[in-house]
């Protein structure tokens, strides 16, 4: 009899083992008949609610599936979930593991752990702040997406205003010290006002990135000096943006620049000018929208169409810098390389400028994402996704 419960109780646990998937549970507990015979690739995502969520998901099965057991365990938005399930993958001795954090700087001795465990760890959406947490991190270069920004504010200041004297064009910086990628994007900003080329820790840089001496600091191209940085003020999203630029108005009205740290910040900026204007002559100091603009960094949602807008005045968000290109692909490309030896430390998401040329949505590519250089590829239309 005690044979046959103990044959029953194996039988019950090879079934609970060829069944149990992933998406059944949101950690890992048993490995699954697969992974007895493949190395395991292990995804770990901060939720499966999202169409970018599930093309990673797909994206890593599709890619990798005949030579591994893709295992994808979605942490719900919780990072102690999360860390829960880099452990047990940890455990299992998985071959490759990517990780798109809920939140960094909580699961670094997570990831550190799995390294030393002989995991190779990829991780995605920004720098958790310790380079032994992963072998490769895929994540923006903060500042100089912001410095990219002040040479198209640059850009649209020679433009508009060419006879325009020093000092002359009144500018405000919307800025973030959320964190240190958020203070390093801000500080990209600020270049629109520093006469030379720096790096994000303010130190002179050659055309090569190399520290220099202060006697041997070169010209910064995205250096403005017709722009007068009247306010710097903290904001970052639509609604803070809208009320941020409200207050300006009040007591700088002759504001003709804004640069945004985000640009759902800049759209807010945009509205508060539109509402201006609207007051009309005599009430608002806005007799131009022609010479007003705000630009911002990001074009996940509305920032694109509202940059075409700005053709025709329907906004003042003229430009912004794009940032990720194809994500998915982008990773399940680094993750082939990785799992063939090939193993980069650091990799920079793309950049491009958006903004209008001659009524058109077009961008021009970055091609270094490592060191500041002025944009050569022409230019070419930006295919926005039908509206609804």
């Amino acid at each position: 009899m005690k044979k046959l419960m103990s044959l029953v109780l194996i039988v019950l646990a090879l079934l609970t083992a060829c069944t149990a998937t992933p998406e059944e549970t949101s950690v890992p507990d048993v490995p699954s008949a697969d992974s007895m015979t493949k190395p395991v690739i292990a995804v770990c995502l901060p939720a499966l609610d999202n169409p970018l969520m599930l093309g990673f998901q797909d994206a890593f099965k599709g890619a990798f599936g005949a030579d591994y057991d893709v295992q994808v365990a979605s942490a719900d938005g919780n990072a102690n979930t999360q860390a829960t399930q880099v452990e047990n993958f940890t455990a299992m001795k998985v071959k490759f593991m990517f990780v798109m954090p809920v939140e960094s700087s909580s699961l670094v001795p997570k990831l550190i752990a799995a390294r030393q465990a002989g995991v190779i760890v990829l991780v995605a959406g920004g720098d958790p702040g310790n380079a032994d947490a992963y072998d490769s991190v895929m994540m923006m270069n903060q500042y100089l997406s912001g410095m990219y920004e002040a040479y198209m504010a640059k850009q649209w200041v020679d433009a508009t205003y060419p006879d325009a004297e020093d000092g002359s064009i009144e500018t405000v910086i919307f800025e973030s010290t959320l964190n240190t990628e958020a203070v390093s994007r801000s500080n990209g900003i600020k270049m629109i006002a520093e006469p030379y080329l720096k790096n994000v820790n303010g130190e002179y840089i050659d055309a090569d990135g190399k520290v220099v001496t202060e006697a041997n600091r070169i010209p910064n191209p995205a250096y403005s000096s017709k722009v007068n940085v009247v306010q710097i003020v903290q904001a970052e999203m639509f609604q803070a943006g809208q009320t941020a630029m409200q207050n300006v108005l009040t007591t700088n009205p002759n504001v003709k620049l804004v640069l945004a740290y985000a640009g759902d910040g800049g759209m807010g900026a945009s509205q508060a000018i539109l509402d201006e204007f609207a007051k009309g002559p005599g009430v608002s100091a806005i007799e131009d929208l022609n010479k007003i603009a705000v630009f911002g960094v990001g074009m996940i949602g509305a920032e694109g169409p509202a940059v075409l807008d700005s053709a025709t005045n329907k906004t003042v968000f003229r430009g912004t810098i794009r940032f990720g290109g194809d994500l998915v692909g982008r990773t399940i490309e680094f993750a082939g390389k990785m799992l063939n030896g090939d193993i980069i430390k650091i990799i920079y998401d793309p950049l491009d400028i958006v903004t209008i040329i001659d009524g058109k949505l077009m961008s021009t590519a970055i091609e270094d994402t490592e060191v500041f250089t002025i944009p050569t590829a022409e230019p070419v239309d930006v295919k926005l996704a039908p509206g609804p």
